[in-house]
């Protein structure tokens, strides 16, 4: 649920296991064109954490809600195999983008970041903070 302190900082609750962009991509092409697209589970998990998103967000709120620098805190419970952080990160960054921020290298400081196993309740909590 999101939660707002001073107008400034909010906590977003992103359902389900997270899933890497950085290591979950698929190679679409026709020919010699080559593309490389997200896995579909990629997709899948970043909908619907579009979806969470929106509906945790008062309808008043202006969408960016952020248009300065940011610090993000995540705390990322997974089900299954250790997901890699940094490929976490991105797919948080890339996710919350034209929702949360405009773009994502509005981003300083990811500290306090971490990785939890959760078979029974995976989700990623975001903490955010104008910067």
């Amino acid at each position: 649920m999101l939660k707002l302190g001073k107008m400034h900082n909010m906590k977003l609750i992103l359902p389900g296991s997270i899933r890497s962009k950085k290591n979950s991509k698929r190679i679409f092409g026709k020919g010699r064109f080559k593309k490389v697209l997200p896995s579909k589970a990629y997709l899948a998990w970043e909908e619907e954490a579009r979806r969470a998103i929106i509906w945790q967000l008062h309808p008043e709120v202006k969408i960016p809600l952020f248009d300065g620098l940011v610090s993000v805190k995540a705390t990322i419970y997974y089900k299954g195999v250790r997901p890699d952080l940094s490929g976490c990160l991105e797919s948080i960054g890339d996710c919350l983008e034209e929702i949360i921020w405009e773009n994502d290298c509005q981003i300083v400081s990811w500290d306090g970041s971490r990785l939890y196993h959760d078979l029974k309740n995976p989700r990623t909590e975001v903490t955010i903070e104008e910067f």
